[in-house]
């Protein structure tokens, strides 16, 4: 038995909000794990050019390493949110198509 398609639509729209909010944190811990690898790609990167060359590659580079990370903020919040949106959605799916088909 399915359930009505008003339903439906306020689990699809409900469930995309939780995914939205629950995915903030995963993305910001993605971002903050490119942060250092990019900070510690810059360090290896500043350990083998020569010192004259090394003073203004080291700030480039970690801004470089912002710049390309907020590049990749809503990309990784998207592909974080659609799979626990559909988790979400289908879990709560068939809970209310349980609870409709023993009422």
């Amino acid at each position: 038995m399915s359930i009505p398609k008003d339903l439906d639509h306020k689990l699809k729209f409900g469930n995309l909000f939780l995914a939205l909010m629950f995915a903030v944190v995963p993305t910001a811990m993605t971002i903050g794990f490119l942060g250092v690898h990019g900070v510690l790609l810059c360090r290896t990167l500043e350990t083998k050019v020569a010192e004259s060359d090394k003073l203004g590659l080291n700030e480039l580079c970690l801004n470089s390493n912002i710049e390309a990370n907020y590049d990749y903020i809503i990309w990784v919040w998207l592909f974080i949110t659609i799979p626990t949106w559909r988790w979400f959605y289908v879990g709560h799916y068939r809970r209310v198509q349980q609870k409709s088909a023993n009422n």
